[in-house]
């Protein structure tokens, strides 16, 4: 790293409707209506059908209390509360019926708004329980569908396809593992875009085909910037092509058509490169396979390379290094989802005394986590090794129990306690006032990491201005 530590600020964005800004008027004016009704109405019908009795005080039920509190049940405290003062105004009407028990009366109007409130309270509560549920749920999903993708591709590397290619002189996940280093280094000419069709062609058996970037979202560029085969300018208008672009899946024609050779002209198959957030990169345009590499098990080996060369676009894109890109990115996430659904997160710095073994123990360190976790080593200006941690869904005090657990693997594998060795560390709990500066901000208190993160370009990984495989081109 050179002066300042340097990184692009990697965000998971998703189309999403805008809301006219009439729409939240008309809610509203819903709600003040449904105000009315569910204060008033008990009252009304009450005086037409039961003059006798309209509120239910001696009928064994106070039947007027019943639709506020359902109407707080529905909308919350603030709005039971409103519901619950204008029916007490209902309950204030001059009735024939209760002249003489107006103590009845004061004791179901302060009844009905102790009830709006508390019940109110507690729906709103269950539903920021259940809001906050559906976030970790949403980003356990997150993570699984590029969990799935790597898992699937290793299989694939150590199963079948190196059975299906065993005369290869390296396997899939390390022709992927070469091409991480090529993908962050954004090299001019055609060399990663190249690299990318080589491992298409040696794992997958493809003999004519193109690989193409996107303008937009949705607009293709008809200009290869890889090409593997003689392939021939590419149709716009090839209704493989637009049927992959609109639903952003592998596509192909039918394997009879190509055994009774009736499919004489157009693409055999179009495989868009997409990761995990949906995001369109670009597309491999197959013109012909080997004849035998024709079937469903070699296109789904496409697909599953396709969507993992995806993500590690999404990674490596502007980013100088896979991990810190990585870890950036999820502190992002955690932040994001700190502040709209309260999902908890953890920071953890570790920083180490100057030794023989420390910078092999830290590597120890930010290796040994969950799945789920996230670590970082920057460089620090007074050369401790010092380990970042990433600990989502975790509370500060799970978190203390995780650190025990790696002193535990510490003291089992290299025979040395991690609380002697430790310069320094520091926790911090992510909540929903957190930015992406505080928390680079408690890094560098914590650690002394040398400069501080600010991104050196825009970043295009959001729909509609897609430029992945142009970047590495």
């Amino acid at each position: 790293m050179k002066g300042k530590l340097t990184t692009v600020l990697q965000k998971t964005k998703r189309r999403s409707k805008t809301v006219p800004a009439d729409a939240f008027s008309v809610r509203d004016y819903r709600k003040l209506i449904e105000l009315f009704v569910f204060s008033g109405l008990a009252p009304l019908v009450g005086v037409f059908l039961f003059s006798s009795d309209p509120l239910g005080l001696n009928s064994g039920f106070p039947w007027g209390a019943a639709l506020p509190v359902i109407f707080a049940a529905r909308y919350g405290s603030s709005w039971g509360l409103s519901c619950a003062l204008l029916s007490i105004l209902f309950f204030s009407f001059p009735y024939g019926a209760y002249a003489e028990s107006v103590g009845s009366i004061v004791v179901l109007s302060i009844g009905t708004l102790v009830m709006c409130i508390l019940v109110g309270d507690s729906a709103t509560s269950w539903r920021k329980r259940a809001h906050q549920a559906d976030a970790e749920n949403q980003y356990l999903r997150h993570r699984l569908k590029e969990f799935s993708n790597d898992y699937h591709v290793l299989k694939v590397s150590h199963g079948q396809l190196e059975e299906y290619m065993a005369g290869q002189r390296m396997s899939l996940r390390q022709a992927l593992q070469n091409l991480k280093p090529v993908l962050a280094s954004t090299p001019d000419g055609l060399e990663a875009g190249s690299d990318l069709m080589a491992v298409f062609a040696q794992f997958c058996s493809v003999q004519i085909a193109g690989l193409y970037a996107m303008k937009s979202d949705s607009t293709l560029d008809p200009n290869a910037i890889a090409l593997h085969g003689d392939m021939e300018e590419l149709s716009q208008f090839d209704p493989l092509l637009r049927l992959a672009l609109q639903e952003r899946k592998l596509v192909s024609v039918k394997l009879e058509s190509l055994a009774t050779e009736t499919h004489q002209t157009g693409l055999l198959a179009v495989v868009p490169i997409v990761d995990s957030q949906d995001n369109l990169h670009g597309v491999l345009a197959i013109k012909d396979m080997h004849f035998l590499a024709f079937q469903q098990q070699n296109l789904n080996i496409l697909s599953l390379l396709a969507g993992y060369v995806g993500d590690m676009l999404t990674r490596s894109k502007g980013m100088g290094s896979s991990q810190t890109s990585t870890f950036f990115a999820e502190m992002d996430t955690a932040i994001r989802y700190s502040k709209t659904h309260s999902v908890q997160s953890t920071l953890m710095c570790l920083q180490l005394v100057k030794f023989q073994h420390s910078a092999l123990i830290a590597k120890r360190i930010a290796n040994n986590i969950r799945s789920l976790d996230s670590s970082w080593i920057p460089k620090t200006v007074n050369e401790h090794d010092t380990v970042v941690l990433l600990l989502p869904l975790m509370t500060e005090d799970q978190s203390l129990a995780y650190r025990r657990r790696i002193s535990e693997s510490i003291k089992s594998e290299f025979k040395l306690d991690l609380e002697r060795i430790l310069f320094s560390s520091s926790v911090k709990q992510i909540d929903a006032k957190d930015t992406r500066e505080s928390c680079l901000e408690f890094i560098g208190q914590s650690t002394g990491v040398s400069g501080y993160i600010e991104p050196d370009e825009p970043n295009n990984i959001e729909k509609g201005d897609d430029k992945g495989l142009e970047s590495v081109a």
